[in-house]
């Protein structure tokens, strides 16, 4: 039995005795079949899976690296190693995590595809999520002072800590940006940064967005709205200033009632957060279920919904007394994406809930045209289309986002060589890979 998301086979238990008995009437055959689906649920991605284990299994090379901010989190990255080639970093969105880029099938996710064209691929994490807890000083466990930081704190600190420490350990000049959802926002807002918007011009030669989030005027993604109409947001950052999403007993009891469903409790939460489409695959989804959610400050949402109510693009609202102390004016400063200067590609889903296509338009619109090098809206594509998409979904956009990338951060030709020596062999075809997942 094949599916796109991974290939499962039966047990030979079931081949060679049970499926012979499919013709004694049809309660055996839904026992049998149901003892089969059950037998295939365990053999999804589970909560205890590691990303070296899942990319070991594809003949990657994973390494660990720790990355530390100026203001002290330890933010972990995992990179599928291939020395001396151009460098694509991925960064994930909210509630997520580096698994996000390999999740769904391999010929199907983007950074092993990534990898498979011969690029140096890193995949970091966000400062708070399942893989960066760590600070040099202080416990994340129920600590204000841990948690006080939304998707701007984001922009300032991990954004150019992240790129500086890659460009050091590989010792490339430049790299490509490459970022999904909050992971997009937090890079639109360090490129208009007068602290680090002339560091990344200079550092990075081409920013990916997909299901880029700047804007929330036009959003419908129901979590939001519903904490947007009651003021959740603030409420709930008062009273339980610290994470939310965080990976536990509860995410596995998740992850089962995904499988068991055939991914249906999975689109449903998804579909909670920012919309699904028919271009996203539900054996996809499970899988996404097994690490989602991997946790986000309160702060962060209470930001989000600080964009919804009071629209525009701008930095956390500490109301007039605290922006005044921290900004020196009565409303936070508008990150103003005229100052941007990386060259930008914008891939925007037209039925994506969270990064509505009225409100990235319009921030579109503010690039200066030599900087906004492509934009596209792509018809019936959700948020996590680009993630946990069908082949055919994946087979519209990748191949433009593969040509930005032999563009902006070209391989070296055939036979050349680089500052470190000679570059490795061609890039291995994909191998056989024998994750399944539930049909």
């Amino acid at each position: 039995i094949e599916g796109r998301a991974h290939r499962y086979q039966l047990p030979r238990v079931f081949s060679t005795i049970a499926l012979p008995m499919l013709d004694w009437g049809w309660p055996l055959r839904t026992v049998v079949l149901a003892l089969a689906v059950w037998s295939a649920a365990g053999r999804h991605l589970q909560p205890s899976d590691t990303i070296e284990q899942i990319m070991g299994g594809y003949g990657v090379n994973v390494e660990e690296h720790r990355i530390v901010t100026a203001d002290g989190y330890i933010l972990v990255a995992f990179r599928l190693s291939r020395p001396n080639a151009p460098v694509v970093l991925f960064q994930h969105g909210i509630l997520s995590s580096a698994w996000c880029w390999i999740e769904n099938s391999p010929d199907l996710s983007p950074a092993y595809q990534a990898y498979l064209m011969g690029y140096d691929v890193w995949m970091t994490n966000s400062r708070g999520n399942m893989f960066s807890r760590g600070h040099v000083v202080l416990d994340s466990w129920l600590n204000k002072e841990y948690w006080d930081f939304s998707f701007a704190d984001m922009a300032r600190e991990d954004v150019p800590a992240n790129i500086n420490y890659i460009l050091q350990e590989t010792g490339q000049k430049t790299l490509t940006f490459v970022a999904h959802s909050q992971g997009s926002t937090q890079f639109f807002a360090s490129m208009t940064l007068p602290e680090t918007k002339q560091f990344l011009s200079e550092k990075v030669n081409l920013f990916v967005a997909v299901a880029p989030v700047t804007q929330l005027k036009h959003q419908a993604g129901i979590l939001l709205n519903v904490l947007t109409k009651f003021k959740l947001g603030a409420l709930v950052n008062k009273l339980f200033p610290y994470g939310f999403g965080n990976v536990g007993t509860a995410h596995k009891a998740t992850s089962l009632l995904c499988r068991a469903t055939f991914g249906m409790v999975c689109s449903l939460g998804v579909d909670v957060v920012c919309g699904i489409s028919d271009h996203d695959d539900r054996h996809a989804l499970t899988n996404v279920s097994a690490h989602f959610p991997a946790g986000v400050s309160v702060k962060s949402l209470a930001h989000f919904e600080q964009l919804i109510v009071g629209g525009g693009f701008r930095d956390y609202d500490y109301g007039t007394n605290g922006n005044m102390q921290r900004y020196n004016s009565e409303r936070p400063p508008v990150f103003d994406l005229r100052q941007a200067a990386v060259p930008t590609a914008l891939f925007i889903g037209s039925k994506d809930n969270l990064g509505d296509p009225t409100d990235e338009e319009y921030s579109a619109a503010l690039f200066q045209k030599n900087v906004l090098v492509y934009n596209e809206t792509y018809e019936d594509f959700s948020h996590v289309t680009w993630i946990a998409g069908k082949e055919k979904a994946f087979n519209l956009w990748f191949p433009k986002f593969k040509n930005l990338l032999e563009s902006h951060n070209p391989l070296p030709r055939k036979g050349a060589t680089t500052k470190g020596g000679s570059l490795e062999p061609e890039p291995k075809s994909a191998v056989e890979v024998t994750l399944p997942v539930l049909i």
